[in-house]
């Protein structure tokens, strides 16, 4: 019905959305009349469904919008207002290169399972958890800084080298 526009201009008719589960993130324009009829579609999607947003726990983030306008863009939500870099399905998202800063929850959560398992596991168990899926998906998703490449070859190391101990 053409209620709301897309924020830049796509050589397709699709809307700028990512979903994945229960997680969904939309690009829109900073207007609030696109927030009142963004709004009244997932009401009318909650009342067929019964699948309710809960927008206590969503948030706005703004990419060169002023502060005041977010201010009143996020009460006509009803949500919060986040920051940048803001994680997404495990990621950091944002609109510049990511720092190193930006990625040490994935290298912490990297070096805490090699660290917590592997002296339990055999050489081909150790293997598989050094190659294990939150590096791989992280390097298929976005480009990682050669620190975090180098911090996270080094717990990979470290578990590979463990001996076992009784």
């Amino acid at each position: 019905m053409n209620m709301l526009t897309r924020p830049l201009p796509q050589p397709t008719e699709d809307f700028p959305i990512v979903q994945y589960a229960d997680d969904t993130l939309m690009f829109l324009q900073a207007d609030a009349r696109q927030l009142v009829f963004l709004k009244a579609m997932l009401h009318s999607f909650a009342e067929s469904t019964g699948l309710r947003v809960n927008y206590r726990k969503s948030q706005m983030y703004s990419i060169n919008v002023p502060q005041d306008k977010m201010i009143r863009l996020a009460n006509t939500f009803g949500c919060d207002i986040g920051s940048m870099p803001f994680t997404y399905l495990g990621l950091p998202m944002g609109t510049t290169k990511l720092k190193i800063e930006d990625l040490s929850p994935m290298m912490d959560r990297v070096e805490r399972r090699l660290s917590a398992c592997s002296t339990w596991l055999s050489y081909t168990g150790r293997l598989q958890m050094i190659n294990s899926a939150i590096t791989t998906y992280a390097m298929c998703t976005i480009k990682l800084p050669k620190g975090v490449i180098e911090n996270i070859d080094r717990a990979r190391k470290q578990c590979r080298s463990l001996a076992w101990k009784f």
